[in-house]
């Protein structure tokens, strides 16, 4: 694996490229530990990964939280790292190892700044009313 970090000055750009991607996402990964990326990137082939290099790009919580204008107890540890694994689309393995679907990651983060904003609970859905037409 081809680990490259996000260039600055590209980072919402690519961030926003990962969200519209639905990327294989790990939140928290060591990426300086040399053989548990090997064995993750022999996995990651061996449930599909077809290129034949594969990249890794990573950012810092920092980045996130400026994006996305992530504050309070929304915000990430300024120094955790994500990794992102472009072209990796498998959901049993995303279960499997905890990765997660960038903009699922996205999504959540904005249904807790909009609470914090607003000064209200997040609003994950809640219950499903079915409203029955009347007769």
């Amino acid at each position: 694996m081809v680990l490259v970090k996000v260039p600055e000055g590209r980072e919402d750009e690519m961030l926003v490229g990962f969200c519209q991607n639905s990327a294989f996402t790990f939140e928290g990964l060591d990426i300086t530990d040399k053989k548990g990326l090997k064995r993750l990137e022999a996995y990651l082939r061996e449930t599909g990964f077809q290129k034949k290099d594969m990249l890794g790009l990573h950012f810092k919580g920092s980045v996130m939280n400026r994006v996305y204008g992530l504050t309070d107890s929304n915000a990430y540890p300024e120094d955790l790292t994500f990794l992102v694994i472009p072209d990796y689309y498998n959901p049993i393995v995303k279960l499997q190892l905890g990765a997660r679907w960038f903009d699922d990651i996205v999504a959540n983060n904005q249904i807790r700044q909009n609470a914090i904003n607003g000064g209200i609970e997040p609003d994950y859905g809640g219950e499903i009313t079915v409203v029955k037409e009347e007769e």
